[in-house]
């Protein structure tokens, strides 16, 4: 496929301008771009299905299902696209049974109709799936948008009705996505990174740019995202209506403004702040955002998963409160004497293959923390995540209790790492 037809994948961290950056792509002449698909995290669940939708001797009856049943938050992602069951079973009728025929079953149609040129695909999550999009579109374009991970966190507290109204919490899920995506975007050369601050300063010259790499012609009606945003902000996602209002340059460095009233940080604001950072430290280094000093003594951490800072999120209070936090880090960059605390084992879902390779790197992991001579500590994950992994992660979890040791957090108040 020409690099100017490629689809194109907008992705990011909640509340970094993936809705803005894709709405602007969408007043294009050329470009589609609708609502959030979540297609990928779909397939993901939906794992041990797709051969029996792939192999279906009655094709496309069993896709045409599969695909409307992908809904985001009980509205049917079929409806948000304005594509009838009748017109995903029609387009599937003329591809053969392979993975992108069903994303594009929902995205064509909706380009066809709009009399575009190209479609773009947003949904910020598809950031923790880059492997698997790859594989399917070899040749599409990955845009990643990037935005100072203290605005973020902020942002997705203030915003987003599914998300802590914590600031500090969300700042593991920025920090987590960040680092599981870096790879991916350090080596892939059909990839491209825009900073939010940058787009809205320097909107024009920004784009210019983008669609360079796009291989489109820039167009000056891009700014004027008033008609796209009803395509790409769905009423129901009353969070996203700014984006009709276009850009705004006030939005940029937010944090640096906010009182401690208006920031919802608590009694503290300048220690959520600095513990907000650390958590970002690699992300804030990476694009040159302002640092923090922070007086906080580190406990590191492995796995941060947001359902660990969700059930745990009195200890890391607590922690905060007296002086200590609760850091993600690389523990293989760790030294002999140091000490890493396991928060989960990610290792679930039917995509077996999948598993195994998550379980071999924790195996050589945890090894190689033991013979580097690093502590190895785990919390315990409860009940409910026990349950959700899967053979291959309930078998990493006894591997972890056998070479690690249990640990309270709020049994390390006084402790923490030995780095500063």
């Amino acid at each position: 496929m020409d690099g100017s037809q490629s689809p194109i994948f907008i992705v990011g961290a909640p509340r970094s301008g993936t809705t803005l950056l894709a709405t602007l792509l969408a007043s294009h002449s050329q470009i589609s771009c609708g609502p959030e698909t979540h297609f990928f995290p779909y397939l993901e669940a939906n794992y041990r299905h797709l051969a029996t939708v792939l192999r279906d001797a009655n094709w496309p009856s069993k896709a045409t299902e599969f695909v409307g049943a992908i809904a985001v938050e009980d509205h049917p992602v079929a409806e948000l696209f304005g594509v009838t069951p009748q017109a995903i079973y029609r387009y599937l009728a003329t591809r053969k049974p392979v993975l992108p025929a069903l994303l594009e079953s929902l995205t064509e149609p909706h380009r066809q109709a709009l009399g575009k040129y190209r479609w773009a695909e947003k949904t910020p999550n598809h950031i923790l799936h880059l492997t698997t999009l790859r594989r399917l579109y070899p040749t599409a374009k990955v845009v990643r948008i990037v935005r100072d991970p203290r605005d973020v966190a902020l942002s997705m507290a203030a915003k987003l009705p599914w998300t802590s109204d914590v600031p500090l919490h969300s700042a593991y899920l920025i920090e987590r996505w960040y680092r599981q995506s870096k790879g991916f975007f350090e080596s892939d050369r059909q990839s491209y990174t825009i900073q939010y601050e940058t787009l809205v300063a320097q909107p024009t010259e920004t784009l210019q740019q983008l669609c360079r790499f796009l291989q489109a012609p820039f167009e000056p009606a891009m700014l004027n995202t008033k008609a796209a945003a009803q395509h790409t902000a769905p009423a129901h996602e009353t969070w996203k209506n700014q984006v009709a209002q276009g850009l705004d340059a006030s939005r940029c460095l937010a944090w640096q403004r906010r009182s401690p009233q208006r920031a919802g940080l608590g009694p503290s604001p300048d220690t959520s702040l600095q513990a907000i950072s650390t958590v970002c430290q690699e992300m804030i280094a990476d694009f040159n955002y302002r640092p923090l000093e922070c007086n906080l003594r580190p406990i590191f951490a492995h796995h941060t998963s947001e359902r660990f800072v969700r059930d745990r999120h009195q200890d890391i209070d607590q922690l905060l409160n007296h002086g200590q936090l609760l850091v993600p880090c690389n523990p293989l960059k760790l030294s002999v004497g140091e000490q890493v605390v396991y928060c989960d084992v990610p290792i679930n879902g039917q995509n077996y293959g999948k598993s195994l390779r998550k379980f071999w790197r924790f195996c050589l992991t945890l090894v190689a923390l033991r013979l580097k001579g690093v502590t190895v500590q785990f919390c315990d994950f409860g009940p409910g995540p026990q349950a959700e992994k899967n053979w291959l992660g309930q078998l990493a979890a006894h591997l972890l209790k056998r070479l690690g040791s249990p640990v309270e957090l709020l049994a390390m108040i006084g402790q923490s790492s030995s780095r500063q």
